[in-house]
């Protein structure tokens, strides 16, 4: 995540760099950073007696929001402050830098307003507190709410895994939604573009629909609506070539249905099997791309699963 000689002149070299994450205690305080593209995220754990809910905290954070260049934006709890940091296109030298100049002012608050380190879940201030991931995110945690997450977690599996969709219902569904990606993708090639992204609609649009119809997205729906996906590109690539072919031929009194009918033949004789398949292939990979992330998370829903474990 940080380089070396980037991590020591970071909060002052009090964070252990994970790879995905940082973490430690800065200052008396429990700090998490977590990246994406060039944004960082810093989730610090403080409660007060003097302000109940945070609720003086969240004021200051809008305050400092509409004044610190690189705040941009923030939300608060009753626990915990999660700042998201904007970097500008500068060199990664100057990451410690403008992270430091937004923590610091804040730690400097939370000192001053006898903020205390708590759990971020309960808000104690008595406990131990450890790192944990819960499903990708990253909290410090007492050891009992830590245990207690995890049961809830383990007992919304068991309800998940027990529910059933109707598959019929379900069926059609998939196939309503991915019919709206693929009328995007024809329209979208017809452009001059293969579409990945109406892929990904393609995607989602049938998870969803298979979700409302069939009352249940479960690991079958998340089977067939991939299916569907991958059925409706094929047709869809299939209709833009079509298209094409209609509009070259349509002169020579040939219809669309018959140009759909003898497409094959038509490419043969064009010698454009190559560019149908290429296009086609460049489209299946741009669709999985978009939504193989997606796919992968609706896989984990529909049956409850998660991670929680000790961050190391």
């Amino acid at each position: 995540m940080f380089k070396e000689k980037i991590r020591i002149q970071l909060l002052g070299g009090s964070l252990t760099d994970h790879g995905s994450y940082a973490d430690g205690n800065y200052q008396g305080y429990p700090v998490v950073i977590t990246t994406e593209s060039t944004v960082y995220h810093v989730r610090i754990n403080a409660v007060s007696t003097q302000d109940p809910d945070n609720a003086q905290l969240a004021q200051y954070l809008e305050y400092q929001k509409q004044n610190v260049k690189h705040l941009a934006d923030y939300s608060c709890t009753s626990t915990s402050a999660l700042l998201t940091i904007k970097m500008p296109a500068v060199n990664g030298n100057k990451v410690p830098d403008i992270i430091n100049s937004v923590v610091d002012p804040l730690i400097q608050y939370l000192h001053g307003g006898n903020y205390q380190p708590c759990c971020e879940s309960c808000g104690s201030t008595q406990e131990y507190l450890s790192n944990y991931e819960v499903n990708g995110s990253y909290h410090y945690l007492c050891t009992s709410c830590a245990q207690q997450i995890e049961q809830n977690l383990q007992q919304n599996q068991q309800t998940t895994r027990a529910k059933k969709s109707n598959l019929v219902a379900g069926l059609v569904g998939a196939f309503v939604g991915s019919l709206i990606g693929c009328v995007l993708w024809v329209l979208i090639y017809r452009l001059g573009y293969i579409a990945g992204i109406a892929g990904a609609v393609t995607a989602i649009c049938a998870l969803r629909g298979y979700e409302l119809l069939g009352g249940h997205l479960d690991r079958k729906g998340v089977i067939i609506s991939t299916v569907m996906m991958l059925v409706m590109i094929f047709f869809a690539n299939r209709l833009s070539w079509t298209w094409d072919a209609y509009d070259a031929l349509k002169d020579e009194g040939y219809t669309f249905s018959e140009c759909y009918q003898y497409l094959d033949n038509i490419l043969d004789l064009s010698e454009l099997t190559g560019s149908y398949y290429s296009d086609l292939f460049i489209g299946y990979g741009l669709t999985l791309l978009c939504s193989v992330r997606r796919i992968i998370d609706a896989f984990r829903t529909s049956s409850g699963s998660y991670r929680m474990k000790k961050a190391q």
